[in-house]
């Protein structure tokens, strides 16, 4: 079921009638912004940051998703993990403790900051590896579905007729 809706998902974003680069931009820059510690800024600064940068604004807010009840607590310990790392400094805190802001705003600007370094930092590297993957893949599938039976061009003009098969002829 699980590689059905994968499936599913996969064919429409192939067609998102964009080019691949747009929308591997759009997913990169949600990702970086779902990272971010920003709460209840990431998804206006994505669509934001997309609008800008000629991403896909639909794709960069559905990538900030990336971020959710379900992923925060990994993913946040992680990026502070990594903070920790870049910035150094004393013992870890107790982060099964951090139920709250409050909580978080207790531990004071030396928390923060090494939580930022470690958001940013995870936040460039994926959003680097997601744009390479996606693009690549969505090129692929791109070329997949253009070369399938009955595909239609993706030219406007030419919607009613039978795309030209780009494989050479043996």
């Amino acid at each position: 079921m699980a590689r059905r809706a994968l499936g599913a998902w996969l064919r429409r974003l192939v067609q998102v009638r964009d080019t691949p680069e747009a929308s591997a931009r759009g997913l990169a820059i949600g990702f970086f912004f779902g990272v971010s510690a920003l709460f209840g800024l990431q998804l206006v600064l994505a669509v934001l940051a997309a609008h800008l940068l000629r991403g896909n604004k639909v794709l960069a807010a559905a990538a900030t998703a990336v971020s959710n009840p379900l992923t925060s607590l990994p993913l946040y310990t992680l990026c502070y993990l990594v903070g920790h790392a870049l910035v150094g400094g004393g013992p870890l805190p107790d982060l099964s403790t951090l139920a709250s802001l409050e909580a978080v705003l207790a531990l004071g600007p030396s928390f923060l900051l090494t939580l930022f370094v470690g958001t940013t930092t995870v936040g460039v590297a994926g959003a680097v590896l997601v744009y390479l993957l996606a693009g690549r893949l969505l090129a692929a599938l791109r070329r997949r579905a253009a070369l399938a039976p009955g595909a239609r061009c993706a030219k406007p003009e030419a919607r009613s007729e039978p795309c030209s098969d780009p494989r050479p002829s043996t």
